[in-house]
């Protein structure tokens, strides 16, 4: 019997779509219009029902538990991507810039204390966002090659196991093919009970692929989560590096003489007008951060729900 214990290799690792291959039907190809002499070729039914429960049993014990692996390291690795405190900061320092009362700083004397306070709240939630921002960096720079790895190795697991799949397929439809010329001569009451046997066990053989392969296509749906995911974390950090740090930069350039003169003296209009746009502008810029961090948020929540049905799929082929 062919050796099914090679290492997996996977020419189209970095393919993002897979073509499939399963029928939603065991192929039953024409047989009978084959040639007498490839009949006396056909492997009989018993032999190749014997491969593929094999092929079952190895893909149970080595091939499943591998990918299962994998998921597990990529569950695991989900447990350092918490959002939540970002997110908390960005809401927290927009509404310190809401709470920013240039009135107060125009009308002096009592109010400018009041004037300076928020603007030492607004100080403390850009330092808070600015140690979050980098944490979230610097943290994405050291995990997403490890994560891209682990992605390849989820790809060539599953790619592995399609192959097994592949063949356990070809090898039941040539059991149907043997099953059907038999049942087209005239067999004693054992043969046919045994030709019975033989095809019950083929249709839970079928049923077994079928849910290794469905473990396959989940694999799949997990990947490309992953690859998404990963793409919109970068467009997070990028937006936090280039867009709102820059623009709390600019609301301090602007804000600072105005505390400083408030200290002494009453502002007038005219030198708030900067500083006003500045904040409208950080707040823009929050507000898009926060609805990126929502959409991934219920992405990390599909990519849960994936990794969990992998899972259970994992558990209906090993039946454990």
């Amino acid at each position: 019997m062919t050796d099914f214990s090679s290492e997996s290799s996977w020419a189209e690792a970095t393919a993002s779509h897979v073509t499939d291959f399963w029928e939603s039907t065991r192929p039953v190809p024409a047989q009978e219009q084959r040639a007498p002499q490839d009949r006396m070729q056909r492997r009989p039914a018993a032999a190749l029902a014997a491969d593929v429960n094999e092929l079952l049993e190895s893909m149970a014990r080595k091939r499943v538990p591998r990918l299962d692996a994998v998921r597990q390291r990529l569950q695991q690795a989900r447990a350092g991507m918490a959002l939540q405190p970002l997110e908390d900061a960005l809401h927290l320092l927009h509404a310190a810039t809401t709470a920013l009362d240039f009135l107060a700083g125009r009308t002096g004397g009592d109010r400018s204390g009041e004037f300076l306070r928020q603007g030492e709240a607004l100080a403390a939630g850009v330092a808070q966002l600015g140690a979050l921002t980098g944490d979230l960096v610097q943290r994405e720079g050291v995990q997403s090659p490890v994560a891209r790895l682990q992605w390849i190795d989820l790809v060539l697991e599953s790619r592995s196991l399609r192959k097994r799949i592949r063949q356990g397929a070809q090898w039941l439809a040539q059991m149907d093919q043997d099953l059907l010329h038999r049942r087209k001569q005239v067999q004693p009451d054992v043969a046919q009970r045994a030709i019975d046997e033989l095809a019950r066990r083929g249709v839970a053989m079928h049923e077994r692929l079928q849910a290794a392969h469905r473990l396959c296509s989940e694999a799949r749906s997990v990947h490309l989560a992953s690859e998404q995911l990963a793409g919109e974390r970068a467009a997070l950090c990028e937006t936090l590096l280039e867009r709102v740090l820059p623009a709390c930069a600019d609301l301090d350039r602007e804000l600072q003489p105005l505390l400083h003169a408030a200290g002494y003296r009453a502002l007038v209009p005219t030198e708030l007008i900067a500083a006003i746009d500045a904040r409208h502008a950080l707040q823009v810029e929050l507000t898009q951060a926060a609805a990126q961090i929502i959409r991934l948020q219920a992405g990390e929540q599909e990519l849960a729900t994936r990794l969990a049905e992998m899972q259970e799929k994992a558990r209906r082929v090993t039946g454990a």
